[in-house]
């Protein structure tokens, strides 16, 4: 008796050679496996003036300019003046993937804020101090545009 009828046979014969070869390795034995490099991200051109992008990316640079674009050792919740908001920022963005100038030093910022001990959505500043240079990402990082003017 056959599990397929004849008809199958063929397809089933490749079925079943394909489920019992083993799986080839990338590694062998006690070789340990490199990560991928990280993706860039994409740079969105041209740099735009901050009324181009949402508007709370304007609130944000307004909240941040008004803190004086704080600069701590690792993340901080800020209050946001005359709410019960917190806003978190002024840790260091590392640029491992180089997706901005790789002589620059960034800092990063939240675009928005949010209730005390809820979770931070994926839009983010990141402004360099040094040059001022400010960079909108609203998707965590995979795609960045330059603020031209009107949030440094």
């Amino acid at each position: 008796m056959t599990l397929f009828p004849r008809r199958y046979a063929a397809a089933a014969a490749v079925l079943m050679a394909v489920l019992t070869v083993p799986a080839a390795s990338s590694a062998t034995a006690g070789t340990p496996v490199q990560a991928p490099a990280p993706r860039a991200a994409d740079i969105i051109d041209p740099p735009l003036s901050v009324e181009a992008f949402p508007g709370q990316v304007k609130e944000a640079c307004g909240i941040w300019k008004e803190l004086d674009w704080p600069a701590a050792n690792r993340p901080t919740d800020y209050p946001v003046a005359n709410t019960r908001f917190v806003i978190r920022g002024s840790n260091t963005y590392r640029n491992r993937s180089g997706d901005l100038p790789v002589d620059g030093s960034y800092r990063e910022y939240d675009v928005n804020p949010r209730t005390p001990g809820q979770h931070r959505d994926a839009e983010r500043l990141v402004r360099d101090p040094g040059t001022h240079t400010v960079w909108y990402t609203g998707d965590h990082y995979e795609n960045f545009q330059e603020i031209a003017s009107g949030c440094s």
